[in-house]
């Protein structure tokens, strides 16, 4: 506990040397996390698609082949607290040239002439323009390398992004210490406030992680938790002499 409160004290910097390690965890736990659900569930999930949909024969910007012809699929995610919401539905309707996308849940959309592809966000549809056939064969090898790559993709990338975002919830939590150090009646400089709600951010963090993965999960305790872990190091500080401003001659 020494070296933490002597850390927060007398450290330099804002916390990064700690974040930016931490994000990375984060965004390998989160990688590892698609690889594994990947293999597990979308793979399989994918073939099974393939067989059931191919062959497709597309001329002149529309399907020929399967004709007239409605099929449904859903790849579930969430098998445990059977949750619709968390399905994937995937759907081929050659009956109809167009879907009205306000109608469409999660899920991909196969039309005579166009694909959807429906998330909670947004709706993205791409019209068949060219002729191509897609025969029934065996995809495992090649939907596993495309898992791949977004697993690499995630590493990558999802690390810069996780980093961002902490670097931001943590600046948000070093000026609520304002007020929780106001309580203490303590003042404090802002990178001494920035290493111990980096400190107080990540501890939160992990143990929630571990709370999640019983079913626990609520962002008004989270705050609460990370102001509290303020709070008990605020007490067993000094407060901070605020350097004097430079006088004008």
């Amino acid at each position: 506990m020494k070296k933490i409160l002597d850390y927060i004290r007398y450290g330099e910097g804002l916390g990064i040397k700690f974040l930016l390690p931490f994000s990375l965890i984060v965004a390998l736990f989160l990688a590892a996390t698609i690889k594994i659900e990947g293999n597990d569930v979308l793979v399989p999930a994918a073939q099974k698609v393939a067989d059931e949909f191919l062959p497709i024969k597309i001329e002149n910007g529309a399907i020929v082949e399967p004709a007239d012809t409605v099929k449904t699929y859903s790849i579930a995610f969430d098998d445990e607290n059977n949750d619709a919401n968390s399905n994937i539905n995937v759907v081929l309707d050659t009956k109809v040239d167009y879907f009205e996308p306000s109608e469409l849940k999660q899920g991909i959309y196969i039309s005579r002439r166009a694909l959807y592809s429906v998330t909670k966000r947004e709706t993205k549809m791409y019209n068949f323009e060219e002729s191509l056939y897609i025969p029934r064969e065996d995809y495992t090898d090649l939907f596993r390398t495309m898992l791949n790559w977004s697993v690499l993709f995630v590493g990558i990338f999802g690390f810069i992004g996780v980093a961002i975002a902490f670097f931001i919830a943590i600046i948000f939590y070093a000026v609520c210490s304002y007020a929780v150090s106001a309580f203490f009646g303590k003042s404090f400089l802002f990178d001494l406030r920035m290493r111990l709600s980096t400190l107080a951010f990540i501890t939160t963090y992990v143990v929630f992680t571990v709370l999640g993965w019983f079913g626990f999960s609520s962002f008004i305790i989270f705050f609460v938790a990370v102001l509290a872990l303020q709070g008990v190091i605020f007490k067993e500080i000094p407060a901070q002499e605020t350097p004097a401003a430079p006088q004008q001659n």
